[in-house]
């Protein structure tokens, strides 16, 4: 895919943008995804990348659980929206994918909350992505956005460009940037940059999440022992760390932070859980 082209500017975006068709009421915290390549086990850059996207069950181990965790937390002060750049019908792969694996805010309501439809002939996903980000943004005025992503496509342009925006027009807002580390910025991904957090498993994301008050210490248990179970076993391990991801070189792992620490009833089996995720996701990096 051509890279970004950088003479749009993107704090001109927004005189290009429509209007947006989602769910209408307004959230104070909103966490925005990406699908393939960060909750959907896709491998874009991959020798299979057809038959992982036909896939509608092929999820990220944990994803699910997370962000129904994160969406219990915010309760009615927040939104999920899922953002694609798949073109054409692969979109609705992206939606078959959400609905089959439960991801919030329901199989019956999911659909109302996915940002679609890129033409591939006009506007690159990063493009497409930016512009969204940015509609969004302007229609929903919200105090917190979470972005989370994959560093395989144009992913880190797009929510440079809103992290760009926002802080042109509202420095008060947080927004947040978490990039799914894929691929080996030396191969097939990118560098992901200072101010976006990379992340490498369901667990590491949910660490980063509890650490800023956006998740239970109850979910954050439940994904820690989810991951730890599924990195250890062989039938799963694949669900965790596929085998197209090139992680060797990760070690951007979050230290549990002590106010997360003061809220479990049992410190030391969390810290023991999430200690096993880290040495089984290592071993499954490098042992490929």
């Amino acid at each position: 895919m051509k890279p970004m082209n950088k003479t749009i500017g993107y704090l001109s975006l927004l005189a290009l943008i429509p209007t947006l068709s989602l769910n209408s009421f307004a959230a104070r915290n909103l966490l925005i995804s990406d699908i393939d390549d960060t909750v959907k086990i896709t491998g874009i850059h991959s020798g299979n990348t057809v038959g992982h996207a036909l896939g509608t069950t092929n999820e990220f181990a944990g994803m699910s659980m997370l962000y129904n965790g994160c969406a219990d937390s915010f309760g009615m002060d927040g939104k999920v929206e899922y953002l694609t750049a798949a073109p054409g019908q692969l979109d609705n792969l992206g939606l078959d994918f959400l609905r089959e694996a439960g991801f919030p805010p329901g199989r019956e309501t999911v659909g109302n909350f996915v940002v679609s439809g890129r033409d591939a002939q006009m506007e690159t996903s990063g493009e497409f992505k930016a512009r969204k980000l940015i509609e969004i943004y302007e229609k929903e005025k919200p105090e917190l956005m979470i972005l989370v992503g994959d560093n395989g496509e144009q992913d880190i342009d797009a929510y440079g460009a809103l992290m760009k925006y926002v802080s042109g027009h509202n420095g008060a807002i947080r927004v947040y940037s978490f990039i799914h580390h894929v691929y080996e910025s030396e191969g097939k991904g990118r560098a992901i940059p200072a101010g976006q957090v990379p992340f490498l498993t369901s667990a590491d994301l949910a660490v980063q999440f509890a650490n800023r008050g956006w998740l239970k210490e109850t979910a954050l248990t439940r994904v820690l022992g989810e991951i730890e179970y599924d990195s250890g076993a062989q039938q799963l391990e694949k669900e965790v760390v596929p085998a197209f991801m090139e992680c060797a070189l990760f070690n951007a792992w979050p230290e549990l932070s002590p106010e997360v620490f003061g809220q479990a009833p049992n410190p030391s089996a969390i810290a023991g859980s999430y200690g096993q995720v880290k040495a089984n996701a290592t071993s499954l990096c490098r042992n490929k």
